[in-house]
């Protein structure tokens, strides 16, 4: 796969699954995935296709030979995350359960009680810093490594308990509440999915350094107050927590005093950037199996709020910002200096340079034996599960993908019939905004109508799960095998690959003491 460099640091990548973890731990110079471990064949099968070096165990992690295997020099564990979070549906309870350790699952096994996936859930991360206290008992040593699960687990009553496990061997950690989107890879893809995620970074007090998190885990954002992009830091909104969701429990501000340390924005992909616009949607009013009820109220008020694009009124002399066509009209010159600007756009799609997007109710340009122009609107991604779940534009990053299946419908309008200029004088007929306008004349002729959106007439799809991969950060070329319901499933339990490049490579500084370069060129995920 990407390199063979038999000096390179290796790693172990236990829960590994389809392989987003190893992807990215696998393009950070001199590191290699050396083992991986999951329950699921598919899993495996995927992984090994796309890292045939790789020594794979396939089965349960807690019945595996882990005091015979090497040891790594890097150990990532991902233990199931599903029954520690809400993902179900069901409400966590934490306190009534009981806390499954190992020693509690094995006592209920000799019971011939069946564990629950609660206790099973729990047992897994137990198994952490039982291979680590393993491992030096057996004279070896771990550097360093990665825990990640949902941010859910926090709230675990064994936390301190399980934690201090890790501290007792030598470790130190750090705790990071880190979304998706705004992990800023070094060379693999962004993530245009808002994913929230608990990893625990760890490393042993003999290497003498701390890992550089401020230089790996800040993202860029843009501060309006100091008219800069800054490298934004962290801050929760209650000073005792250390865990929680992005704008629910933290918020990201500029680290500069001059602005009093405003709130900011981090970049990060849209949705968009996922989607692949080459597939039709299907018409609504045309499927055989109508959509659910709970489906249609979603795309009704998606419809309301991204269909309608909202004309805006452009001053294009120096000054003065664009107004929305239904606010009060900016104070009238004795020049007319208004322009009304109507999505949609034309937007050529040839190679070619100097081509730029024009507006839909301008002439259309030349055309050629080639379809080389694309109409582009702004359609939303309609969240089809229950809870909070809504509508939000492909402007926004994805909502979380998980493995349960896909929730992640694309809905657009099926054309741009609904924006119409309509000639008030005696002749003259209605032509779409995608035409040529009539001739003009020197009085004002022409008035722009707007029409509301027929339900039916939209187009619509579910996501399509090469889609899914990009919005997880897979590279384009990463192979996940088995059917579309289990490439999604596979998609869903997935380490984002930028977060894992990320947090590694901070580890890698740490453990050899050379700067690793903040930002390369993407490379393709399989060597050619």
């Amino acid at each position: 796969m990407y390199r063979s460099d038999n000096d390179a640091l290796t790693v172990m990548d236990w829960f590994c699954g389809a392989g987003g973890s190893s992807q990215g731990v696998h393009a950070v110079p001199g590191v290699r995935v050396e083992r991986a471990a999951n329950h699921w064949k598919l899993a495996i099968e995927s992984h090994a296709a796309n890292f045939p070096t790789t020594s794979h165990y396939q089965g349960d992690i807690r019945k595996a030979p882990v005091w015979d295997w090497p040891v790594t020099d890097i150990f990532w564990a991902s233990p199931e995350c599903t029954n520690w979070s809400v993902a179900k549906g069901k409400k966590r309870d934490f306190a009534g359960a009981m806390q499954g350790s190992l020693l509690d699952l094995l006592a209920s096994a000799e019971e011939d009680e069946e564990p629950s996936a609660e206790e099973e859930s729990r047992a897994l991360m137990e198994e952490v810093p039982l291979y680590l206290r393993g491992v030096q008992e057996r004279g070896g040593l771990v550097k360093a490594g990665i825990v990640e699960n949902v941010t859910d687990v926090r709230a675990w009553d064994q936390w301190d308990r399980w934690i201090g496990e890790i501290h007792k061997l030598g470790y130190r950690t750090r705790i990071i509440a880190l979304n998706s989107m705004h992990a800023n890879p070094r060379s693999v893809h962004a993530a245009p999915q808002s994913r929230d995620r608990l990893y625990v970074g760890y490393w042993h007090e003999s290497l003498g350094r701390t890992p550089d998190w401020d230089k790996w885990l800040r993202p860029r954002a843009w501060c309006p107050g100091c008219d800069t992009h800054v490298q934004a830091m962290q801050v929760f909104k209650d000073p005792k927590r250390d865990m929680g969701r992005y704008r629910q429990q933290y918020v990201y501000r500029c680290p500069n005093v001059s602005c009093r340390n405003q709130i900011v924005e981090p970049e990060a992909l849209p949705a968009a950037a996922a989607i692949d616009w080459s597939l039709p949607g299907q018409r609504i009013g045309d499927r055989a199996k109508p959509l659910a009820a709970k489906t249609i109220a979603r795309i009704e008020a998606g419809l309301k709020k991204f269909a309608q694009p909202a004309p805006m009124l452009v001053p294009y002399y120096s000054r003065g910002s664009a107004t929305l066509a239904s606010d009060p009209m900016p104070t009238v010159m004795t020049r007319e200096k208004q322009s009304l600007l109507v999505p949609p756009l034309l937007v050529p799609v040839e190679g070619r340079e100097g081509k730029s997007a024009a507006s839909a109710h301008a002439p259309l340009r030349a055309m050629t034996t080639r379809n080389e122009t694309g109409l582009a609107w702004l359609p939303f991604i309609a969240e089809l599960r229950g809870g909070g779940s809504i509508a939000r534009s492909v402007s926004e990053s994805l909502a979380t993908v998980t493995a349960s299946g896909n929730h992640h419908g694309l809905v657009a309008p099926a054309g741009t019939s609904e924006h119409m200029l309509i000639p008030y004088y005696g002749t003259g007929a209605a032509r779409t905004v995608n035409e040529p306008i009539g001739a003009l004349t020197t009085r004002d002729r022409y008035a722009l109508v707007r029409g509301e959106v027929d339900i039916n007439d939209v187009l619509f799809r579910m996501l399509e799960p090469h889609e899914i991969g990009r919005a997880m950060s897979f590279a384009d070329d990463y192979i996940v095998l088995g059917n579309k319901r289990e490439k999604v499933r596979q998609f869903g339990n997935a380490v984002t690959p930028n977060a894992a490049e990320i947090l590694v490579c901070a580890l890698v500084e740490a453990i050899t003491g050379e700067e690793i370069s903040r930002h390369e060129a993407i490379e393709s995920a399989v060597a050619a």
